[in-house]
């Protein structure tokens, strides 16, 4: 049982990133405190709490062992399956909700609603807020689940910077679409919605290296010798 703990949490060191050298000295402390808990009368479970993972995710943490990465692709990833909800949900009920399929198949005899335009706005900002929701949330999943030392700081900044990137891409959509004379149909819909999400992710990526290459050459005076960057 130990030796399985102990592989769980040099699973998680490796996959957080580690180095050999500081995995192979935890787990020679672990070996020893897990070995020291027996002899009490206590399981290996127990004494992680019954969550390896989790376990060698924060001890790690607290070492300063963790490395900051820039997992922008992981990152960009995450936000785009977090932004989806809210951006189709946006796209449905700007352009779903007053559509004669669906008039049709509420089984309504007139054409589709035609909506205000104060309720068209409403709408796309309850799209935008749920999609900013869920972009924020995402990205601090994954950066969670990689340990990262600069995830809070990240979605700090991002929670700031994701507005401005979607008011841009959202001008510039907008006026591409002015000067072609506002084409409709599914196509360009499906356009409009993709550019400017494409972009908010591109800048969510390039947001994140910034913010890596401006804190990782903070480290522990005590890890410098061996390289270990930490803030």
């Amino acid at each position: 049982m130990a030796r399985e703990v102990v592989g769980q949490c040099r699973r998680t060191w490796r996959r957080i990133g580690v180095t050999r050298e500081d995995a192979a000295e935890m787990a020679a402390e672990l070996t020893a405190d897990l070995d020291a808990a027996r002899q009490d009368g206590r399981d290996p479970q127990s004494f992680v709490g019954g969550d390896p993972t989790g376990f060698a995710r924060a001890w790690a943490s607290e070492r300063g062992v963790v490395p900051v990465r820039y997992l922008a692709g992981r990152l960009m990833l995450a936000a785009l399956f977090g932004a989806l909800p809210g951006s189709f949900a946006g796209m449905f009920l700007v352009f779903g909700l007053p559509s004669d399929g669906l008039a049709q198949v509420l089984g309504r005899e007139s054409d589709a609603v035609d909506l205000p335009g104060w309720l068209d706005i409403c709408f796309w900002a309850m799209s935008v807020a749920f999609a900013w929701t869920g972009t924020l949330a995402a990205s601090s999943a994954v950066l969670r689940y990689h340990a990262d030392a600069a995830r809070q700081i990240t979605v700090r900044v991002l929670a700031a910077w994701l507005p401005l990137a979607a008011v841009g891409a959202a001008g510039a959509t907008a006026l591409v679409a002015r000067h072609w004379g506002y084409p409709y149909g599914l196509g360009v819909v499906l356009a409009e919605v993709a550019v400017p999400l494409a972009t908010v992710i591109a800048s969510l990526g390039l947001a994140r290296v910034v913010i890596v290459r401006r804190f990782r050459p903070v480290a522990d005076p005590a890890r410098s010798a061996q390289g270990a960057m930490v803030f």
